[in-house]
């Protein structure tokens, strides 16, 4: 019998390989695949995407390129053989890769918190599954593939340790995040107590006595170093945490603190390697594991910035201030123009306007202003517009800035009006652009007041009194 599993062992060896070789490097998942294929043994790296998104769209070929790679290099293929049964399972290895599109799957993505695009999450067979770690470094292959690499490695290092055999793998942290053991993974010191961090006016210097009352008992977003003035990998940091400052200054606030003299704080925070960088917004804590320059610091706080910025109100059209405010310094102004309530009561237009506030939630990050108005309520704004012939409701985009306008042709539903900003905003051929030199002065009207619209109730007529007689 073991003759005949040594004579058939390549031809499973080439199935395996079948099923995980070329085009099969990345596994589209949907909710019923989803957790079985994170709970795997390994690492477990995982992108959300939108069809919509030009981000996701230019991030796809690097991220099949760094599966590629990986699982070339990690591939280990374990065939498990039953003699009496002649059935055999065949796994991949350390490294494995998933796409969800989070439009078709929202369920997997909402659950895990995902609300941009691309999102990349890496999920490990030694941590929980609800708690998975972000990638926020530069998407590009050589980046993801050094940060994955300090995935596998932490990973095996607690694997090893498990099973009781103490591995000291070098880190990649001086590369890519937080320090590993003091200083980028170093044991060396130096005595040099000089800080690299000063002369700045965009970098706030933290202590144990002002840190709760500026980070954590503020609403504003924060970036904070935690240093050693000894740390070489601190130093090299310096030039690219002030010019990170400078960049995010008006967006996200950043700090530092010399957790060599402030230990109380470096404590708190389990502090065990320099530099250690941490994102703090209204409670929530989160570490950064992306590289260690200006710009992908500064991409890091912009998206988080971008996240918890509330999304801008639809505001109703009630005056030519209004109007003004929205679109005059605005690169876009949107404008969803509603049927009247007799012609759809106010949950018909409770729903077309959540239609537009979800819009406008994800596409926060940009230069928009959102209104709305109820049909013929301003027919100089419409007729502007040329928007008369189209029936309602519908959608206008405006650039006052380029004097032109765009309308909306599709249906006036969460699909729809995606794809008419989505076109719109990569200049598709598929949205025809006009020209306007003005928006016209509009009069002012009253505000909705949320409630239907009475009815109205048609007047009896006595048919007696036209000398006609009714019969039962």
């Amino acid at each position: 019998m073991r003759g005949y599993v040594l004579y058939f062992l390549p031809v499973f060896i080439r199935a395996c390989f079948a099923l995980y070789g070329g085009d099969d490097s990345v596994t589209r998942l949907n909710s019923e695949n989803f957790d079985n294929f994170v709970s795997q043994p390994g690492v477990t790296v995982i992108k959300f995407y939108a069809s919509w998104c030009g981000h996701c769209e230019g991030f796809a070929p690097k991220f099949r390129k760094a599966a590629g790679i990986l699982q070339a290099y990690f591939l280990t293929i374990l065939i498990t053989i039953s003699l009496d049964t002649g059935v055999y399972v065949c796994q991949q290895g350390l490294v494995r890769f998933g796409v969800v599109d989070n439009e078709a799957h929202s369920d997997v993505g909402n659950r895990l918190n995902v609300e941009a695009y691309p999102t990349i999450l890496v999920f490990r067979s030694d941590k929980s599954p609800d708690n998975p770690t972000k990638y926020t470094g530069p998407r590009t292959t050589d980046e993801l593939i050094i940060f994955l690499m300090e995935q596998v490695r932490e990973f095996v290092v607690a694997r090893a340790n498990k099973e009781g055999v103490q591995l000291d793998l070098p880190s990649r942290q001086a590369n890519a995040g937080t320090g590993g053991a003091t200083c980028g993974g170093s044991q060396s010191h130096t005595d040099a107590r000089d800080n690299h961090y000063q002369n700045s006016e965009a970098v706030i210097t933290l202590t144990d006595q002002n840190f709760d009352s500026l980070v954590l008992q503020s609403d504003d977003d924060w970036l904070v170093a935690f240093i050693a003035p000894w740390c070489g990998h601190c130093k090299n940091l310096a030039p690219e945490w002030k010019r990170a400052a400078e960049k995010l200054k008006g967006k996200v606030k950043v700090g530092t603190i010399d957790a060599t003299v402030h230990t109380t704080l470096a404590g708190r925070y389990e502090i065990r390697g320099f530099p250690t960088i941490k994102y703090f917004k209204s409670g929530h804590i989160e570490e950064y594991n992306g590289m260690r320059s200006s710009e992908s610091i500064v991409e890091f706080g912009l998206q988080k910035a971008e996240l918890n910025r509330p999304p801008p109100k639809v505001n109703e059209i009630t005056s030519n201030e209004v109007l003004h405010e929205a679109c005059d310094d605005k690169q876009l102004c949107i404008i969803g123009f509603l049927p009247q309530l007799l012609d759809c009561q106010s949950k018909c237009r409770n729903d077309y306007l959540d239609v537009m506030q979800e819009a406008a939630k994800k596409h926060r990050g940009k230069d928009w202003g959102w209104l709305w108005s109820a049909a013929r309520t301003h027919i100089e704004l419409e007729e502007a517009l040329q928007i008369g012939g189209f029936g309602y409701p519908t959608m206008v985009a405006i650039n006052m800035r380029k004097q032109k306008f765009a309308v909306m042709h599709g249906p006036f539903a969460a699909d729809g009006v995606r794809d008419f900003l989505y076109d719109l905003s990569q200049g598709r051929g598929s949205v025809s652009l006009n020209s306007m030199l003005a928006l016209p002065e509009i009069q002012s009207s009253s505000p909705w007041d949320g409630k239907d619209a009475p009815m109205v109730h048609e007047e009896e007529i006595d048919l007696s009194e036209l000398g006609i007689r009714s019969e039962l």
